[in-house]
């Protein structure tokens, strides 16, 4: 919740303890209730506590929203994964015509034919890296950006153990270049179908959390979850988009929501759990600080902020300093105010 909302809130509570607040400005001190008049006056201490500002959201752990994938050459389709499969690098994706289209890890995707030492470039250098990665060229010549004769004869153990024609040539067919791995959603297509529209969908091999949200959070935004079953992980923000569902439409002032994709730090805590959880975007934090209740601040005319203390059996004003406000909690400071000390508050 913002500075703002809080101190709203604030205002609203403070009306509760409206009578209490003009009595301590004109009279100064009070004397606590006897037995036969009204109820005493609700009490807290301050204590010494962390406060952070934080905000919770409710996602779902599963492997995020599948992306479809289209055949890089016309033809029939011959070979499909099963769904569930995970693709790695040097992993088969699909065949059309029994020419397999393989998964390479880069940000680059390939877009001409590779048939002649020489060639130069960013999807050369993808090649080389990962025919290097996969153990067909030396680590050294895998960080080349030149096709070389190395790179082609790379090329042709790598078709050879793929059992294709050993051409030495990568052509548009042959590779499909993605950022990571993938696991295999839905498959689109069938057997002996022509390859003219999606073969696969396919997600993240790993499981992610997906969120709604009002406004964009930072990529690399530290996260707290809460699994279904109780447990407790930790995650990280990484990628906000416009949201594709419709009913993610934000009603009031017709913006769109954006919906964020959450990484696990630890896969294997997630790996057997599915559904619902629990996300909190932890913001700035102080440690250690003197903190009451909201409702245990009290506006005075002359302006700020006052604490009533109570004394044995009477109360005074204190004023003090207001710092964060978090979770319904404010820090507070000035003289005499410290650790113990038992205020009067609204709830």
């Amino acid at each position: 919740m913002s500075r703002k909302g809080i101190l709203i809130t604030a205002g609203v509570l403070l009306v509760a303890v409206a009578g209490a607040i003009v009595v301590a400005l004109v009279g100064g001190k009070q004397h606590a209730a006897t037995a036969s008049g009204p109820e005493p006056a609700r009490t807290t201490t301050v204590v010494k506590t962390d406060l952070s500002l934080s905000e919770e959201f409710t996602g779902t752990l599963g492997f995020g929203d599948e992306t479809p994938l289209k055949a890089r050459a016309a033809g029939t389709v011959t070979w499909l994964p099963a769904a569930g499969a995970k693709i790695g690098r040097g992993d088969v994706l699909y065949k059309v015509d029994n020419r397999p289209a393989v998964l390479f890890i880069g940000g680059t995707p390939t877009y001409r034919k590779l048939d002649a030492p020489g060639i130069k470039g960013p999807d050369v250098k993808v090649v080389n890296q990962n025919l290097a990665d996969l153990g067909y060229l030396s680590k050294s010549a895998g960080r080349s950006d030149t096709f070389t004769e190395a790179s082609q004869a790379a090329v042709k153990k790598w078709q050879k153990a793929l059992k294709t024609d050993e051409t030495g040539i990568v052509d548009l067919p042959d590779v499909v270049v993605l950022p990571a791995p993938v696991r295999i959603g839905t498959v689109n297509a069938q057997l002996g179908t022509t390859a003219d529209g999606p073969l696969v969908g396919y997600t993240s091999d790993v499981k992610v959390v997906t969120m709604s949200v009002d406004s964009a959070i930072a990529t690399g935004t530290k996260v707290d979850i809460v699994l279904p079953n109780g447990s407790k992980t930790t995650g990280s923000v990484a990628a906000v988009a416009k949201s594709h569902d419709k009913q993610d439409t934000n009603p009031v002032g017709g913006g769109t929501k954006m919906t964020a994709t959450v990484t696990v730090d630890d896969p294997a805590a997630v790996a057997a759990v599915e559904g619902s959880v629990t996300v909190t975007v932890v913001g700035s934090a102080k440690s250690g600080v003197l903190a009451v209740p909201i409702g245990a601040l009290l506006a005075v005319k002359e302006g700020g902020y006052a604490l009533q203390v109570v004394t044995g059996n009477t109360t005074k004003l204190v004023p003090v300093e207001t710092g964060m406000f978090a979770n319904g909690m404010v820090e507070v400071s000035g003289t005499g105010i410290a650790e113990g000390l038992t205020v009067v508050t609204a709830s």
